[in-house]
């Protein structure tokens, strides 16, 4: 266990619950809808947010398991989380849509597939 008190199944338990809140964010929303609503927006980048906090709290405090899964992409998954956070003011929604949509499942379907495994 790291300096988070997080084991690296707690985080990877994180990356799938916020993945499955984006999931349902997502729903049936067409790019249209998604641009329009505030509310899917806000709560995509929190939930995009809250995955590249658990990401990176694995690459900080379990080194060796990051390194070893470079297929789950932490480091990309962490600076999309500090580009939410910091450049608040500046977020382009169509990367937003593109991570909710594209890269978001395959970090989470491969996280699941780890604690299914046992890793």
């Amino acid at each position: 266990m790291g300096n988070t008190g997080r084991s690296v199944d707690d985080l990877l338990q994180h990356i799938v619950d916020w993945g499955e809140r984006l999931d349902r964010v997502m729903g049936g929303l067409s790019w249209e809808d998604f641009s329009q609503s505030e509310l899917h927006r806000l709560a995509a980048s929190k939930c995009i947010e809250a995955i590249g906090e658990a990401s990176g709290n694995l690459r900080k405090f379990h080194p060796d398991f990051a390194r070893n899964h470079p297929e789950l992409s932490f480091e990309q998954a962490y600076r999309a989380r500090n580009r939410l956070s910091h450049g608040y003011d500046s977020i382009e929604w169509s990367v937003v849509w593109t991570t909710a949509r594209r890269y978001v499942p395959e970090l989470v379907a491969r996280a699941r597939g780890l604690l299914a495994d046992g890793r």
